[in-house]
């Protein structure tokens, strides 16, 4: 017959284990309500910790996720937003051109309707960019101009209002949308040259042959594209207009507009695998938007050094607060101490009822931390704070605080872990005294 001896201890050791961690939890429990003041002030620094850095984190999310949709769909250049993804011919930034769209994509309509086929593109924009001189009759001063598709451009633009209802930018592009053979201009350049909607001005630039050409355009728009240097080289036309001017049919790239972010990775390498299913896809490569956002990337690395310094300074206080409350109480403590060690109480159990009680505190903390910092995040959304504009920009934007990110429960679990550490600090003063000398202490 088979010894089932060890098994049986073993079954009886875990339940004891169990039934004795239920008892020591029910101690820390009741602890907390016979020391009011230390279990106040213990909560009320977890919970400041907690809300203080939740709010930081929000604003922290925000900043990010906007600074990504703004080079997404603005960008930080004049040259309009990246698009999720941007298709270009393979030489493009290997090689120099040459001759004006020397590297330049022939016959795109193909290509948009297959890229188009793709369950997850919504969208995709074609782009010209091309440079020359813009004249009043004068004044000619050096542009920077853009050949794009109105309506689409428009779409992409408008998708700011999402994170920031103030943001109008698609409105700006409505006068391209008219028909007429138009420009829009940067208000800085607008402003050299004099210049108000409704004036007709001349438009040269370099042919793909390397002549001069030149048009005669109606200025139908000034805007501002938020940054003050590019507003002074700054011109914006349909892509008609631009392909007239360089003689050219050709378009400088295509960007791609998904659905939305989640998957980015997979959805790009789908449409990569898409586009080599077509022999013509050899000659295209495909950019993802953050290979080409050194503007951003530069911000974020701002951002990640900034609050992670706060953070780990909130946290530091935090501990060091709780440490100091414990120490005091355990002090407070030290004849219950001796009267508990006195009975039979180990001191490894009486050292577990104090990190259940800091654990205790921690997770009482977080969740009234994280109810104020709801809080506080509708109300800060509700009144519609104006912040100044990011670094090179000149376009300032609301302040808005995300309640929920995957952050959040990261913060609970660091403040919890903390305030537990703390506990460590009573663990030292309990070892330091004998039965007789807690007895015996004043």
């Amino acid at each position: 017959m088979p010894d089932n001896t060890v098994d049986d201890d073993f079954v009886i050791a875990k339940h004891y284990s169990r039934r004795n961690f239920v008892k020591l939890l029910k101690l820390a429990y009741r602890n907390l309500f016979r020391n009011k003041r230390r279990s106040f002030f213990a909560i009320l620094i977890a919970a400041s910790g907690c809300t203080a850095l939740s709010i930081a984190i929000g604003y922290y999310s925000f900043s990010i996720y906007s600074l990504q949709e703004l080079t997404i769909r603005n960008g930080f250049g004049g040259s309009s937003g990246s698009g999720h993804v941007q298709v270009f011919d393979k030489r493009v930034g290997e090689q120099s051109e040459e001759r004006t769209m020397e590297f330049g994509l022939d016959g795109v309509k193909g290509l948009i309707e297959t890229i188009k086929k793709d369950a997850d593109v919504d969208y995709v924009l074609p782009r010209i960019e091309f440079g020359g001189l813009i004249s009043n009759g004068d004044k000619s001063v050096p542009f920077k101009g853009f050949g794009v598709e109105a309506e689409k451009e428009m779409q992409l633009w408008g998708g700011l209002s999402e994170i920031n209802p103030r943001l109008k930018l698609g409105e700006q592009l409505q006068p391209l949308k008219s028909g007429k053979q138009g420009i829009i201009l940067g208000s800085a350049l607008a402003n050299s040259l004099h210049a108000k909607i409704g004036d007709m001005m001349m438009m040269y630039s370099t042919t793909v042959d390397g002549a001069i050409n030149g048009a005669d355009v109606e200025l139908l728009g000034i805007m501002s594209t938020g940054v003050s240097e590019t507003d002074k080289y700054y011109l914006l036309t349909n892509i008609g207009v631009a392909q007239k001017l360089t003689n050219s049919s050709k378009i400088s790239l295509l960007s791609v507009m998904f659905k939305n972010r989640k998957h980015f990775d997979d959805k790009v390498q789908s449409l990569q695998s898409y586009l080599e299913k077509n022999s013509s896809a050899q000659n295209f490569k495909l950019v993802p938007w953050y290979e080409q956002a050194a503007f951003y990337i530069s911000i974020r690395d701002i951002f990640n050094i900034i609050f992670s310094f706060m953070g780990s300074i909130i946290l530091v206080i935090v501990l060091l607060s709780c440490w100091n409350i414990m120490n005091m109480t355990t002090m407070e403590r030290i004849k219950e101490i001796g009267t508990l060690r006195a009975i039979g109480l180990s001191i490894k159990n009486i050292s577990a009822i104090f990190m259940l009680e800091a654990f205790l505190i921690g997770v009482i903390g977080v969740v009234i931390g994280m109810s104020v910092q709801l809080i506080a995040s509708r109300i800060i959304n509700a009144l519609q704070i104006i912040m100044p504009p990011v670094p090179g920009m000149s376009r300032p934007y609301t302040l808005q605080v995300y309640a929920a990110t995957w952050f959040h429960p990261l913060i609970a679990i660091g403040i919890i872990i903390a305030i537990t550490v703390s506990s460590f600090s009573s663990l030292i003063i309990i070892k330091r005294f004998s039965i007789v000398g807690s007895l015996e202490h004043t």
